[in-house]
């Protein structure tokens, strides 16, 4: 039999790799095509979300690396155990009206710990410690998901180690195709503060608007990036919104 929750399971004499079919049956049932989240109903219905958390517990690419032998399922790991990690924190409050209403974006990202193949870590300490200098891959930064209306869109689907390449370059084409994220306006380019953020992580050595530019146009409509290519020479970054990325009521629910 196998189980999510077995940090060494065998199947014909082969160890299992890591499912993340808990995660994606939640995704699937509470976020919607924009990336926005049902919370109030995940809140009521955890059951699948509760028991992923609780495979994270005792599963990681630490504590088992036998289940996750190439590089893709590991950081397919660390992406979902991210965003899963955000999701549980927010229900384990909901209604909230933001991640810092859990002590502060501080207390929310650097204080809260979780369980994670039996560590105790943060959400800063997954990203900024094993995601970011791991495997160092800027479209990691459109994959996580932070709960706040200003992080690039949560996914319907969890990651695989399979197909992890495609996925993250269809999130960061998703991002650069949302205005909310990027768009050209007034004769200026609007970006993320998410890229002023993680600048680095976007252009190595280069550290000017121009690598930035470049890094974003090869991954924007082709609209939007000739306009880039023609005219943009600097960037003015969008105020980040800290919002729950919650889905609106529809008329008639609730008060």
């Amino acid at each position: 039999l196998v189980t999510l929750c077995s940090p060494a399971v065998s199947v014909g004499g082969e160890v299992a790799p890591f499912s993340h079919h808990l995660l994606h049956q939640t995704l699937q049932a509470h976020v919607d095509s924009t990336g926005l989240v049902n919370y109030e109903g995940l809140r009521d219905d955890p059951a699948a979300l509760d028991d992923y958390v609780d495979s994270l517990a005792i599963v990681s690419p630490v504590s088992s690396a036998q289940r996750f032998r190439r590089r893709n399922d590991q950081l397919a790991y660390w992406i979902n155990a991210y965003n899963a990690l955000v999701l549980h924190s927010v229900i384990s409050a909901y209604p909230i009206a933001s991640v810092a209403d859990l002590g502060g974006l501080d207390g929310f990202f650097k204080k809260r710990l979780h369980v994670v193949g039996g560590d105790s870590v943060s959400l800063n300490h997954i990203e900024n410690e094993i995601i970011r200098p791991q495997f160092r891959d800027p479209r990691i930064h459109f994959a996580v998901n932070c709960g706040a209306a200003s992080c690039p869109a949560l996914d319907q689907r969890a990651y695989d180690g399979g197909d992890i390449e495609e996925h993250l370059d269809q999130q960061t084409r998703r991002f650069a195709s949302d205005p909310g994220h990027l768009r050209w306006q007034d004769g200026s380019l609007y970006v993320s503060r998410l890229l002023e953020w993680y600048r680095q992580d976007f252009v190595e050595t280069d550290s000017s608007d121009a690598a930035l530019i470049a890094f974003l146009q090869s991954y924007a409509p082709p609209k939007l990036a000739a306009s880039m290519h023609e005219h943009a020479t600097s960037i003015r970054f969008l105020d980040y919104d800290w919002h729950l990325n919650v889905q609106p009521r529809k008329e008639g629910e609730g008060e």
